[in-house]
């Protein structure tokens, strides 16, 4: 388990015998979370000398090497499959998945860091990774569905601190993705291969990268997947996350993706509403590039 903390492992072995009692306290890990907080700190640094970033997304842009050599000089975020991606070498890569995050140990082209959203409080589980606690903001009770930028920064203010922070996030990988960047000083942010109107995986065509792609999530621990998300509790006997990784794989062999579903445009309509909001007030500017039916709706300017 080369991609696995010391943390890593014990809870995946909590989870297999369903250790109601494992204990994931600051006081239990002080070293675990110590680093969380250190390797903030370094990534906090790094982008405060390189504020731009590029995020990629992992659908099909056809102009994508063109845009890389035209941000040759940004830093290069992306989400979960984007690592696959042959043209793509990511300095980040983020997600609310452990599997997918786990799956670029074993991909050709691993991202320097690892972002990792969680429900609970843990320390990093990934070597080469932090953790951000996460919640969607929308689903808060206090805001009763209309989180304003001024309510995110008012939690970030008094909960994204210490060694396990938390960040209010709309539940959508991008977005957490977005999110974690501009909290950690990102003061330009392009999206590229974004477009859930057009939802197709950059690899749809590709059985090379299908196979490699399965075949990295077939080599992950399948009781971190099963902790993974929603059900981080570690005595859920029926999780249905039981079968998490073999459900990526087979999305990923279908390149059945969910994001064009009308729900999601939903969250993705609500999402950059709030980002832009966000941004605003961080002094952050937010860009697009490329083809995407979905981002000349956004309200967020194309540049070429």
């Amino acid at each position: 388990m080369k991609s696995l903390t010391n943390f890593g492992k014990q809870l995946s072995e909590a989870t297999r015998l369903f250790k109601q009692d494992f204990n994931t306290s600051v006081k239990y890990w002080p070293n675990e979370y110590n680093e969380n907080y250190d390797y903030i700190k370094f990534l906090r640094q790094k982008i405060s000398l390189n504020p731009k970033v590029l995020i990629i997304g992992a659908g099909f842009e056809p102009n994508l090497e063109s845009i890389l050599n035209h941000t040759h000089n940004y830093i290069k975020a992306g989400v979960h499959w984007t690592n696959f991606n042959p043209l793509v070498s990511l300095d980040i890569l983020a997600s609310t998945h452990t599997s997918p995050l786990e799956a670029s140990f074993y991909g050709a082209h691993k991202p320097t860091h690892l972002i990792h959203g969680v429900y609970s409080k843990v320390p990093p589980c990934l070597k080469s990774s932090l953790t951000l606690r996460w919640s969607d903001p929308f689903l808060l009770k206090e805001f009763k569905g209309s989180p304003t930028a001024i309510d995110i920064n008012n939690i970030l203010i008094s909960k994204a601190v210490g060694v396990a922070p938390y960040i209010p996030a709309v539940r959508n990988t991008l977005f957490f993705t977005a999110s974690a960047l501009l909290w950690l000083g990102a003061k330009k942010i392009i999206f590229t291969a974004v477009d859930p109107h057009n939802p197709i995986y950059f690899f749809q065509n590709n059985q090379t990268i299908k196979l490699e792609i399965a075949t990295a999530l077939s080599m992950c621990n399948p009781w971190l997947a099963q902790w993974d998300g929603r059900n981080e509790r570690l005595g859920i006997y029926k999780k249905d996350t039981a079968n998490r990784i073999q459900d990526f794989i087979k999305n990923i062999l279908t390149t059945n993706s969910h994001v064009g579903r009308k729900e999601y445009i939903f969250e993705f309509d609500r999402g950059f509403k709030l980002l832009r909001e966000q941004a605003d007030l961080f002094g952050c500017t937010l860009n697009y590039i490329g083809e995407s039916s979905y981002m000349a709706t956004s309200k967020i300017k194309k540049i070429n």
